[in-house]
């Protein structure tokens, strides 16, 4: 904290609370702006050349204002984590800088007093001045240790909003390059007619980076991606309608036609246990369908997105982890050259319950075949890298629009107010963002976390309890070509 510093967290949370109705109301008009836009754009009485061009820049629109609702999104999350950390307390540095010396002060006086007083007890006076003299010196100890402790507790109060600054630090990153990206987009949007007609840039990086940024994981829906165990608690919730549509996702697999609804949940529990790398894809496939969602439904067969009873619409993870997850677990390429084949492994993890998880190889090889069977081109790419190229690597890939999954061990994550997350196995996970100060963005188990890539724990041999392998950190980047 600096003398200058200042926090009303009253008058704060007051400028939050005014700025988020300002966003939500800014939002609502928006999506009005996206409906009106779909409208007009799906229009079947209207044919023509010029129409068709018109449609076109309409679309590059409608990709503009979802990355304004992204951001504007964005904004809200972080002005609403803003206000929770603020506090309570008015944190003037003026006046807490002020005090804290006159506690030192106070307290330098008192020590020197007492020094003064336990000398003169040392001088070899009689007994009743003795005792005198020793009464002083601990009357002014005593004071000394009081002045401290006032000391320490405006310290502390300058700690807690040096604690606010560290736990605000990374707050309102993200919009600001959407809106850099926005301001390009509409700028080459506008200038992209030609005698008329509307010749946009095929590969715009404008568009690729902010379709990669803006709306990864379906930030304006308030989501954070899927969680490998959500399949599971689903399962466990028990309702009917749910258990009936996942008994018939699971059923329709060859490896799963005969399993009975304890089988079934077996599957989910083992799902649970090794999921992190499917999950990771769906968040990525996820972001690939976002704005086109009847293609979405179409591949895959459920909607993209539903409403629970609140009318509160989610994406449909579940549903395109658990389709993935039957698909694709276990099946591993055997053979040479173009005598491979697909074979399943039924001996592949050690317990019903408990699965092995994926390694790069696995994923390669599984999400490839998972899209090929949807009739969907996939290109997944492991990537080499160092702990120091980790976050270059990220933006280079990112900035092209592609996925990317990041697989670490053991795992050490970060969350937003700074709170480790660490367990001993390897975990895979989707980038969703790049920090400022050299972390990796991830989604994982549904929430926001960080990765710092040049952490000592990732350096040579694990030596975490239980590691068994050495530690690592695994890039793969994913595009739809």
């Amino acid at each position: 904290m600096r003398r200058s510093d200042y926090l009303n967290p009253e008058s704060m949370k007051g400028q939050c609370d005014r700025a988020v109705r300002r966003l939500k109301e800014d939002n609502d008009a928006l999506e009005t702006v996206q409906k009106n836009i779909r409208s007009f754009s799906g229009s079947e009485r209207i044919k023509s050349e010029a129409f068709d061009a018109l449609k076109r820049q309409l679309r590059d629109y409608e990709t503009i204002t979802e990355g304004m609702k992204a951001a504007n999104t964005a904004d809200i999350s972080d002005f609403q984590s803003l206000r929770k950390a603020v506090g309570n307390e008015v944190l003037d540095g003026d006046n807490i800088f002020d005090q804290m010396q006159l506690a030192q002060e106070a307290k330098e006086h008192y020590l020197e007093s007492e020094a003064m007083w336990r000398d003169k007890i040392t001088a070899g006076t009689e007994n009743p001045i003795g005792l005198y003299y020793w009464w002083k010196a601990q009357q002014y100890e005593r004071l000394a240790e009081a002045s401290r402790r006032v000391y320490e507790k405006w310290k502390k109060k300058a700690e807690s909003f040096d604690e606010i600054a560290l736990r605000t630090g990374r707050l309102f990153m993200n919009s600001g390059g959407l809106r850099t990206l926005i301001s390009k987009g509409l700028s080459e949007t506008g200038d992209a007619f030609v005698d008329g007609v509307y010749m946009p840039k095929s590969n715009a990086a404008w568009r690729n980076q902010l379709m990669n940024a803006g709306l990864r994981l379906a930030r304006c829906c308030g989501d954070m991606g899927g969680k490998q165990g959500g399949p599971y608690a689903l399962w466990k919730r028990g309702l009917g309608s749910d258990r009936e549509y996942m008994r018939e996702i699971i059923h329709g697999y060859e490896e799963y036609a005969d399993y009975s609804d304890e089988e079934i949940g077996e599957l989910l529990e083992k799902l649970d246990s090794e999921g992190c790398g499917y999950t990771a894809f769906a968040n990525i496939i996820v972001d690939e369908y976002r704005g086109k969602e009847k293609a979405f439904e179409k591949t895959f067969g459920f909607p993209l997105f539903s409403e629970n009873g609140a009318g509160k619409e989610y994406v449909n993870y579940n549903w395109l982890i658990l389709d993935l997850y039957c698909a694709s677990d276990n099946h591993n390429e055997k053979g040479l050259l173009w005598k491979k084949k697909d074979r399943y492994d039924r001996k592949e993890d050690s317990t019903v319950v408990k699965g092995k998880g994926t390694t790069r190889k696995d994923r390669e090889y599984r999400f490839r075949r998972y899209m090929e069977s949807h009739n969907i081109d996939v290109k997944i790419d492991s990537i080499e890298c160092t702990a120091e190229d980790v976050f270059q690597i990220c933006k280079r890939e990112l900035d092209k629009g592609n996925g990317m999954i990041i697989a670490t061990h053991p795992v050490k994550l970060e969350d937003e107010k700074g709170n480790l997350a660490e367990t001993d196995g390897g975990h895979a996970m989707t980038v969703t963002g790049l920090a400022g100060d050299g972390k990796i963005e991830v989604s994982s188990w549904g929430k926001r976390y960080f990765v710092t890539p040049e952490d000592s724990v990732y350096d040579g041999k694990c030596s975490r309890k239980n590691c068994r392998n050495d530690a690592y950190i695994t890039l793969q980047s994913v595009s739809f070509p």
